[in-house]
């Protein structure tokens, strides 16, 4: 009896199954900041992807669609399968991994293919745990970073992933043939959905 309360003790204190890290529920709403705006990310369906079962996640800037990411979550991570911008829809072949999970501070993974009809890759490194406020409060987060080369665009970048809330907190630095674009964008308020 007591090595089962010390063996359910340890399970209680570890951390979060990697499927409970993010739950994605149709309804669900993200409402993030930057600089003067604001805008949407919403879980508005699902579709499967070959035998996977995706979430849509549309972002609304204005009340008006302007992306739809179709993402998983398993046990391997947060996957990004398909991304649709206007008229461009892209299928990823290897699926756009952006967090790798259980998440590990140190972990490094890459990714190769095509973003339109551009050869694309990308380097991220987990950085760990760190505690990092927003509007919509305080979170400990994983830290992950990441450098993106599409042509002669280079992106890199940080996001911060808290468990059963996802993104809370975004830094962008944009460069293409000299001209450069940067941005923040932080969580406002997150409605998990039924």
């Amino acid at each position: 009896m007591r090595w089962t309360l010390l063996f359910l003790s340890a399970l209680l204190v570890q951390d979060p199954k990697p499927a409970d890290f993010l739950t994605l529920k149709e309804g669900a709403v993200w409402t993030y900041v930057t600089g003067g705006s604001e805008g949407k990310v919403k879980v508005t369906g699902r579709e499967k992807i070959g035998e996977v079962e995706t979430f849509i996640l549309t972002t609304e800037i204005d009340g008006t669609a302007t992306e739809k990411e179709y993402v998983a979550v398993d046990a391997t991570g947060i996957r990004m399968l398909r991304q649709a911008s206007g008229d461009r829809l892209t299928d990823y072949a290897q699926p756009f991994v952006r967090l790798k999970l259980p998440p590990v501070k140190g972990d490094k993974w890459e990714w190769k293919g095509e973003i339109g009809k551009e050869k694309a890759t990308a380097s991220f490194t987990n950085e760990g745990e760190e505690e990092v406020k927003v509007p919509a409060g305080t979170y400990k987060a994983w830290k992950v970073t990441v450098t993106i080369e599409q042509g002669a665009a280079k992106q890199t970048g940080t996001n911060w992933f808290a468990p059963g809330v996802g993104i809370v907190r975004q830094q962008a630095r944009f460069e293409s043939e000299g001209r450069k674009h940067e941005s923040v964008i932080e969580l406002k308020s997150f409605e998990p959905g039924k």
